[in-house]
């Protein structure tokens, strides 16, 4: 199984102020494209500022600084001319040091993304931006939930080195839900709102020239003209029916063990898949309610308890600390397009957290960063929105620079603890107890095969078995 990154998050263990500054992750990746050379150069004035001249000693004007992407080379656009270039080693130049701008990019458009092997960053509007994404071929379908948009990045991973390239917004659908086909190897794909559905209770079937998608037995998508379609051509879902009922064939614990394990119990409108103790669902698991939505996350004595979220079939959302079956704590509820965040008491709110824009492009960008709810953007592109207590991390969502993301509980330190899901760029996933930053404790994790791991976690290591 992959290394777990354990270590990421002790980066981060500075308590955080209004003057708190994570560094980027060091590293050299100096661009050897002599054919991108354009003549211009750079010049370090002092830490952050810098100028840049044409071959004909032009200063250039409007640059906007990009990402480092992990390395020490600075990327640059040039606004007027729509351009790209590198800075290499630029980071830790002496001041008043020189160095040639290497040209990586031309005629880019103001949505736009920037990588090497590293990393990547996306740009909508010039303006760095952090979503949700899946890798098909070495190309993302990457979903912006601020603007509620699906992008195309084409062959962003297919770059020897550094790359940038104009994005295209794909073509609108209301649950942003977008499917292809691979002929070669005769399967299909189904992302929704940039990520890959959960293939292991999906099962098809023909219908004509169309395949039949079918969700836990309930047919989901229609992905018209399957059979005559091309490889890798993106097109929209179009979602069936949800009131039908699931074609359920058996009933009870029809997977793993349900007493003192990991197991599957099926009901009649509705099935459960995580850990079980003395026969009551208790730990991290998954409920599905066949018409209604789903619950992932802790349970005690059969009783949605503990860090949580639930995700409606009609993509509302409810997610926090439960007690008794309702956010009970802190919480967020995403109801259409209202967001509310604060303290609940018994599923209704009774303390609003405002959430607004600081108009800072760093450190605490939108909302109170003390012990209220807010965003936190690290100038290596990580961010994170959600809780905070005392300064530090609490609750909520941290997405890397490189599009993984772990939602769910922090200890002081700003360390995963507690219950939480991390999610890998390749798709991996792992949801379950954490402890210092570390797996631990019980836990699923399935890789990018979907083959998975399931039991008492120590360390980042499964010590015992617990699917069986």
């Amino acid at each position: 199984m992959r290394h777990i990154k354990s270590f990421i998050l002790l980066l981060f263990c500075t308590i955080l102020s209004s003057n708190a500054q994570v560094p980027t992750p060091k590293g050299t990746n100096t661009p050897t494209n002599p054919s991108n050379s354009s003549g211009a150069t750079w010049t370090k004035i002092n830490d952050v500022d810098y100028s840049i001249k044409d071959k004909n000693g032009k200063t250039l004007t409007n640059l906007k600084d990009l990402l480092y992407l992990a390395t020490d080379t600075l990327g640059v656009l040039d606004k007027n001319a729509r351009t790209i270039y590198l800075l290499a080693d630029f980071k830790n130049a002496s001041h008043g040091s020189n160095g040639n701008a290497v040209k990586l990019a031309t005629n880019v458009g103001s949505n736009f993304y920037l990588t090497n092997q590293y990393s990547f960053g996306a740009y909508i509007d010039d303006t760095y931006k952090s979503g949700v994404y899946s890798n098909i071929q070495g190309s993302y379908v990457y979903y912006l939930e601020e603007t509620n948009t699906c992008y195309y990045f084409d062959g962003i991973r297919n770059f020897p080195n550094w790359g940038a390239k104009s994005v295209t917004k794909m073509k609108y659908t209301p649950t942003h839900t977008y499917w292809y086909r691979d002929a070669e190897s005769s399967s299909y794909g189904v992302i929704e709102k940039g990520k890959a559905i959960d293939y292991d209770n999906a099962t098809t079937e023909k219908d004509g020239n169309d395949l039949i998608v079918k969700m836990n037995g309930v047919k989901t998508y229609r992905l018209k003209g399957y059979y005559t379609m091309a490889s890798f051509v993106f097109k929209p879902v179009k979602l069936m029916s949800n009131n039908a009922k699931p074609e359920v064939t058996d009933s009870g614990c029809v997977r793993g063990n349900c007493s003192n394990g990991w197991g599957k119990y099926q009901y009649e409108n509705a099935h459960y898949d995580g850990f079980w103790v003395n026969g009551k669902k208790h730990g991290y698991g998954l409920y599905k309610w066949y018409d209604t939505g789903k619950y992932i996350g802790s349970w005690s004595n059969d009783t949605m308890d503990g860090y949580g979220v639930y995700i409606a079939d009609n993509n509302d959302n409810v997610i926090g600390q439960y007690k008794n079956g309702k956010l009970n704590g802190l919480g967020i509820t995403v109801y259409g397009e209202e967001w509310t965040q604060g303290i609940f008491t018994n599923g209704s709110v009774t303390t609003k957290y405002d959430f607004y824009t600081t108009k800072s492009e760093t450190g605490c960008t939108a909302g109170d960063c003390q012990n209220k709810y807010g965003r936190w953007k690290w100038d290596n592109g990580d961010s994170f929105t959600g809780f905070f207590k005392n300064g530090s991390l609490y609750m909520g969502s941290y997405t890397f620079a490189n599009g993984e993301k772990y939602s769910g509980m922090f200890n002081s330190s700003n360390q995963f603890d507690g219950m939480g899901r991390y999610f890998y760029k390749d798709d991996s996933y792992y949801g379950g107890e954490w402890n210092n930053g570390n797996m631990h404790g019980k836990g699923y994790y399935h890789d990018s095969n979907l083959d998975q791991q399931i039991g008492m976690w120590d360390n980042n290591t499964l010590v015992k078995d617990l699917s069986k």
